[in-house]
C-alpha cells in the first residue's frame, strides 16, 4: 500500500487525486476533532472549520498546488452571491482561527485506529515495528 502512494507523494508533477482524500479520514473524525478542541464553527462563514481542516490536509498533501487551486478544485467555499472567489487572506485567517489542535487530534486518532487495525501486520519477532529507517 505504501509503495502505491509514495510515487505520487514524491512526484510533484503527478496529477492530484482529489477523490482519494476522504478514503482514510472519516468525516465524523473531523467533526469530533473540532468539537473536542473547541474549534467547531458556530457562526456562518464561507470557509467553515470542517472545510478548513480539509484545506490544510490537502495543502500538505498537494503542496505544489496553489491555495486557490485547492479551494476551487475541492469546492471548499460555501456559495456567496457577493463574491465568486475566496481571497488568500480569508484562507490565511481561517487557518489561523483553526489552529493546530484539531489536526493534532486527528493525527492521534488516526494513528490509534491504524495501529489497532494493523497491529499484527507490523510485528517483528513479536515486537511492534512503528517505523523503519535506512539508506541504500
Amino acid at each position: 500500500m505504501l509503495a502505491d502512494v509514495l510515487p505520487s507523494v514524491l512526484d510533484p508533477d503527478s496529477p492530484p487525486e482529489w477523490g482519494r482524500l476522504g478514503e482514510h479520514l472519516s468525516f465524523d473524525w473531523i467533526r469530533q476533532a473540532l468539537v473536542q478542541t473547541g474549534k467547531a464553527s458556530i457562526r456562518y462563514r464561507r470557509l467553515p472549520a470542517e472545510q478548513v481542516v480539509w484545506l490544510v490536509i490537502t495543502l500538505a498533501r498537494y503542496r505544489h498546488q496553489s491555495i486557490s487551486e485547492v479551494v476551487d478544485e475541492l469546492d471548499l467555499a460555501l456559495p456567496n452571491a457577493a463574491a465568486s472567489f475566496v481571497s488568500k487572506s480569508a484562507v490565511a485567517q481561517a487557518r489561523e482561527r483553526l489552529g493546530p489542535a484539531p489536526l493534532e487530534w486527528l493525527f492521534h486518532a488516526s494513528a490509534q485506529a491504524g495501529g489497532a487495525r494493523d497491529k499484527e501486520a507490523y510485528l517483528f519477532h513479536g515486537l511492534r515495528l512503528p517505523a523503519v529507517d535506512g539508506t541504500t
